[in-house]
């Protein structure tokens, strides 16, 4: 239980909002035109070593200045817009976003947010070598990541699923930072899309180039059930000997990164509650699960619960 743990503030002021994105986010230089008339509300789950932020403000400018930042590790931060709009300003750019935007930004260099009127999101937060230095993620810091591109509806769908989840009475902590855990693989193929889809990738090994072109494969081609090793080989042109080797050398295994990437896709939507009325086999269909029991099999074992009760537990918070 105690790597689940929760707490919600509401705020009449401004001097009283600093402290409590202090407490629950990062330090930040915090102003509004007029401090009397100020209201927020922020709320915190911290999930292990990652913590989801639900924020609604008036409007503000918040400033995380040089002095603000201390020697400790370095957090990603990926915001959902939920309601009003927000500018982000990081590293030279500038990125805004509107309901169902996401921006990235990184807690270890100075960071300009400015809100709108109706200002809510979703904040996840998780330590910045869950994405692995060689992501180049500083490339995608203060970037719209559009609400209709890519993986990106199934991140938004995760956040939103898992937020959902915490806020109903019994809350299970094994599904909640199971949840977690996928959230931070889905943010690192968000990463990696938005990455290649921009051309930021600059100049990687000729490795590490294709293994961004086998996992870009295999996430285009997880709903087919007949993706496997030998079919991800055939499609980069390389022998299975070599495409086992190369991912080696990332300590992974290929069949291991398609389960994984399946699962994930398939927890998100377990999750989303969108998906609500969507059978749990048509889901694990979907993403390219033929067996339902060796489906159930993963999913218990990834989050401790059958598809069914992990469902229940994140979209209706009972066991």
């Amino acid at each position: 239980m105690d790597d689940v743990v929760g707490e919600v503030q509401d705020v009449g002021s401004v001097e009283a909002w600093r402290g409590a994105v202090t407490g629950a986010l990062l330090p930040f230089h915090v102003e509004y035109s007029a401090p009397e008339r100020f209201r927020g509300s922020i709320g915190r789950r911290r999930l292990g070593a990652a913590s989801m932020i639900a924020m609604s403000s008036r409007p503000h400018r918040a400033e995380r200045a040089a002095e603000h930042i201390d020697d400790a590790p370095a957090d990603y931060l990926l915001s959902l817009q939920l309601a009003g709009t927000a500018q982000f300003r990081q590293d030279g750019r500038l990125a805004r976003v509107g309901p169902g935007d996401m921006v990235f930004y990184d807690s270890a260099r100075p960071v300009e947010i400015v809100s709108g009127e109706g200002y809510r999101s979703l904040c996840f937060r998780f330590p910045a070598d869950g994405l692995g230095a060689h992501r180049q993620a500083e490339a995608l810091t203060a970037t719209t990541l559009g609400a209709a591109h890519g993986i990106a509806p199934a991140v938004a769908g995760l956040l939103t699923g898992l937020h959902q989840s915490l806020e109903r009475p019994g809350a299970r902590p094994d599904a909640a930072l199971a949840a977690a855990r996928h959230a931070t693989e889905l943010a690192r193929t968000l990463f990696d899309d938005e990455l290649a889809r921009r051309g930021l990738l600059a100049a990687p090994d000729p490795h590490e180039e294709l293994r961004g072109r086998i996992d870009r494969h295999i996430d285009e081609h997880l709903a087919d059930p007949g993706l496997s090793p030998r079919a991800v080989a055939a499609a980069m042109f390389i022998s299975p000997r070599h495409l086992h080797a190369l991912l080696a050398e990332d300590g992974r295994t290929v069949a291991g990164t398609i389960r994984e990437r399946r699962l994930g896709r398939c927890l998100a939507d377990l999750a989303d509650p969108a998906e609500v009325r969507t059978p749990v086999s048509a889901i694990a269909l979907r993403w390219g699960f033929t067996n339902a029991t060796r489906f159930g099999q993963l999913v218990k074992a990834a989050t401790g619960r059958t598809p069914v009760a992990y469902r229940r537990t994140m979209l209706d918070g009972t066991a």
